[in-house]
């Protein structure tokens, strides 16, 4: 991994990076927002800039109760998004 060893799931290329993990409970939750936390460790050491405004959560799910995501980049919210584009695609949640 670019910045130390996660749980999450990590994708690059280029200057576009995706982090992901499937969330069944709780502690899954925790494991992303401890791995979002080292990327942004990772990028204040390396002197790299993360884009909040470019970020987006999505969840994509079956359940019909959406749990609300509040996940950060550094003291920045990232926000949630119904779909997401990633390499020309774009993912929905539905």
């Amino acid at each position: 991994m670019i910045f130390g060893v996660t749980w999450s799931q990590l994708s690059d290329f280029a200057d576009d990076s995706i982090i992901y993990r499937k969330i069944m409970n709780d502690s899954d939750m925790e494991t992303l927002h401890i791995d979002l936390d080292r990327l942004g460790q990772w990028a204040v050491e390396t002197v790299l800039k993360i884009n909040a405004g470019k970020s987006n959560a999505v969840s994509f799910t079956r359940a019909r109760v959406k749990v609300p995501l509040r996940y950060f980049s550094g003291d920045q919210r990232i926000p949630e998004a119904r779909f997401c584009k990633y390499l020309g695609i774009t993912y929905a949640a539905i």
